[in-house]
């Protein structure tokens, strides 16, 4: 996956899926679906109809904002008030949303690598400068903000991070971003795209909040969270922003003009979800074992996974040959799986390493298949 795509990668690798003769072994993308709390079954079923075709109403954002709320203090121990919280109709659309209001044209935006490819290209669209901050593979994909010159820090508006880490998993540990952080102007802003902060698996769920803000307090933040990979909601995503007041009074005003009222029907399956975060215990010791899995498979084809802390993917380093194939890099490596075996995956590069994402929400039978290609000539060399 290239750092500046010009396209959406995944529309490109769903592409290359659709064209593939025969059938296809996803581990890119994943045909694993978590189901929905049967409450949530239920509701759906009852408010299906009519729920989907009303707009939501203030009670009912009211409502979400406090689930929101409720869930952030007890997973993340993060007090905060429902006003505070803005629900948004997916991960995407936050992310537009967020890029829209407080980017202007000209201003220099410090991305974190390897990062969710869709904030980016919406802020080179603004007339944003990019300051790529590289990861270092060697302390964990933790950015080395040693790196960055302090002159290129001292002009950063706004830092987007995306811890747990998308597709690394990395999960950052105590004063590991210091050598970043410590060099920000007081007036920036740091934005958190936490999708996957309850897959932690050693430790507690990371958020900016409580893992960040207490050591650099003179920082503004503002954080993402999705629940559609959480609680299984599929087509019915809802996402929802927290942050300062300044931050939060600039994003409902904007959203007045980008954004429509989401459904009755979207809002009550997330706070229904919100309900019950006992839920995503079970969740994460899921995911767990299904990493397990992946890597045990993998390791026997001849591959290297990388340590994980978090989240649905496992990465592994581009090996020089694959079967008969010798590659020279990720794209080349995720197109010969494809070609050769019918195995969907999605490539990465990260500085100057090369890696392939495997995802863990395949389905049962696809890991049996993937066990046994060894025998076809899928065997990875480094």
């Amino acid at each position: 996956m290239n750092a500046k795509p010009s396209r959406y990668p995944i529309a490109i690798i769903r592409e290359r899926m659709n064209a593939h003769e025969g059938p296809v072994l996803d581990f890119a993308l994943g045909r694993h679906r978590d189901e929905p709390s049967s409450s949530v079954q239920k509701l759906i079923k009852n408010r299906s109809y009519d729920g989907s075709l009303s707009a939501s109403s203030p009670d009912q954002i009211k409502a979400f904002s406090a689930a929101a709320a409720a869930m952030l203090a007890q997973i993340y121990k993060v007090e905060v008030a429902p006003q505070s919280i803005l629900p948004v109709a997916g991960g995407r659309p936050a992310l537009t949303l967020v890029a829209a209001s407080m980017i202007k044209p000209g201003e220099t935006v410090a991305i974190v690598e390897p990062a969710y490819p869709a904030f980016e290209r919406i802020a080179v669209q603004l007339g944003a400068e990019i300051l790529p901050v590289p990861p270092d593979p060697d302390q964990g994909f933790v950015p080395d903000g040693e790196s960055i010159n302090a002159d290129a820090l001292r002009l950063v508006s706004m830092t987007a991070v995306n811890f747990p880490n998308n597709p690394t998993g990395a999960v950052p540990a105590p004063n590991a971003l210091r050598s970043l952080f410590d060099r920000l102007p007081s007036w920036s802003l740091v934005f958190n795209d936490a999708t996957y902060g309850p897959l932690t698996f050693d430790g507690s769920p990371w958020t900016v909040f409580n893992d960040v803000a207490a050591t650099f307090p003179r920082l503004r933040y503002l954080e993402l969270h999705s629940l559609s990979k959480l609680f299984g909601t599929g087509p019915l995503p809802v996402s929802f922003l927290v942050g300062e007041d300044e931050e939060m009074t600039a994003l409902r005003e904007f959203s007045e003009f980008a954004s429509s009222a989401q459904s009755a029907l979207q809002v009550e399956v997330a706070t229904e979800c919100l309900k019950d975060t006992s839920h995503l215990k079970s969740l994460k010791d899921h995911y767990f074992q299904r990493m397990a899995g992946l890597g045990e498979t993998l390791e026997t084809l001849g591959f290297e996974p990388l340590p994980v802390s978090s989240g649905m993917y496992l990465m592994c380093r581009v090996p020089m040959v694959i079967g008969e194939h010798s590659v020279a890099n990720a794209d080349e490596a995720a197109q010969v799986l494809l070609d050769t075996w019918g195995v969907a995956v999605v490539p990465w590069e990260i500085g100057r390493n090369s890696y392939l994402r495997f995802s863990a929400r395949y389905t049962e039978d696809e890991l049996a298949q993937l066990r046994t290609m060894g025998q076809g000539g899928l065997v990875a060399k480094s």
